[in-house]
């Protein structure tokens, strides 16, 4: 009789609590230490606020720490003279910089640049190279150290991270990967090796290791209600339908279109509203605004969209295939509890054709 496998593979919703699954998994271990990684320092920023919300100190044998300083500090470093020569040549990671395309692989400026920073693009990389070179005691260490390694936001890992991925599922480390294909607005690095798994691809490549993984879905929102949410799939046709849960009525809830003339009354109506552009190059009428990138992992009552041209064209014709974008328009609906409204030029384009129909 076969066991079925340690690892688990939660694809979730937004607004499903997987932040608040992670904690609870990682306080509720009694047979290790447990790592927590994740690729962006907001969300580590939540994580450990989390724990500390639930028992009041981060616990001993809790580590929280970025995807970049686990793979450098745990994987890299220990191991680098069997490829590079040195035992105490890397530094640290060169974020923006890129490799010389001539080098080759078995070259230390293909992975290093002249102040011995680890290339964005080769870290993961060069941890796969150096596991193998080792004949796999990168993987050795971490087994002897943690009894259980969980991933959030596994979405934006790319390239040769789902390598190093494979590499800890085929270990004794119980692992856990969280994340949502529709939430991939940031990625790790911008190589090329398995491109057909980022974004909404992260799917097939949980798919394709059931055998490794006991693979979950998470689909009910805590977060939204069922009118965000329906808006919200809609963006994502092939995914599993979300279903609201314990999110009440306030009187003003769902979907909303707005013309940029009425906004300051808008505002005056409803003081709870946070502005979410694409960019700092949007004009949002001079309201303050966040970013779409980052406001991930983040909740508010009630958001203001002021969508690209991309999105307006969605809002007119619910194309998904010709969103160039859809992960930051499912991103920044469903930040919102009770409504979401987007500043359009022209309401009648989007079928809107009363201020007290479904316009505001």
């Amino acid at each position: 009789m076969s066991l079925a496998p340690s690892n688990t593979a939660i694809l979730a919703a937004a607004g499903s609590r997987k932040t608040e699954y992670i904690v609870d998994t990682a306080l509720a271990v009694t047979d290790g230490r447990v790592l927590i990684t994740t690729y962006t320092n907001e969300n580590q920023r939540q994580i450990v606020q989390r724990i500390e919300q639930k028992v009041g100190t981060m616990p001993p044998h809790i580590s929280v720490i970025g995807w970049f300083s686990f793979l450098i500090a745990h994987c890299a470093k220990p191991y680098q003279q069997a490829r590079i020569g040195e035992p105490l040549l890397i530094n640290g990671l060169n974020f923006k910089g890129s490799r010389n395309r001539f080098a080759r692989k078995s070259e230390n400026r293909y992975f290093l640049d002249s102040n011995n920073d680890l290339y964005r693009d080769g870290v993961s990389d060069f941890v796969v190279t150096l596991n193998s070179d080792t004949n796999g005691a990168v993987i050795r260490r971490l087994e002897s150290i943690y009894a259980h390694i969980l991933i959030d936001e596994v979405q934006d890992l790319v390239g040769y991270d789902l390598d190093v991925l494979d590499m800890l599922l085929a270990s004794t480390v119980r692992l856990t990967l969280v994340g949502d294909p529709r939430q991939h607005t940031l990625s790790t690095n911008i190589g090329p090796r398995n491109k057909k798994y980022r974004g909404s691809g992260i799917k097939d490549w949980f798919a394709e290791r059931s055998g490794a993984c006991d693979l979950q879905t998470r689909d009910i929102s805590y977060r939204c209600n069922q009118t965000i949410c329906d808006f919200a799939d809609a963006i994502y046709p092939d995914m599993p339908k979300t279903r609201s849960s314990e999110v009440g009525e306030t009187g003003h809830d769902g979907i909303f279109y707005l013309s940029p003339k009425r906004v300051a009354e808008y505002l005056d109506e409803y003081r709870d509203v946070t502005v979410l552009r694409d960019s700092k190059r949007a004009d949002t009428l001079g309201l303050p605004a966040m970013n779409i990138g980052v406001s991930k992992g983040s909740t508010f009552n009630r958001v203001m969209i002021f969508p690209t041209k991309p999105m307006v064209e969605y809002l007119k014709k619910r194309d998904p295939t010709k969103l160039k974008a859809p992960e930051r328009l499912y991103v920044a609906v469903t930040r919102a509890r009770f409504s979401v409204a987007f500043v359009v030029g022209d309401l009648a384009d989007l079928g809107v054709k009363t201020v007290a129909g479904s316009g505001w």
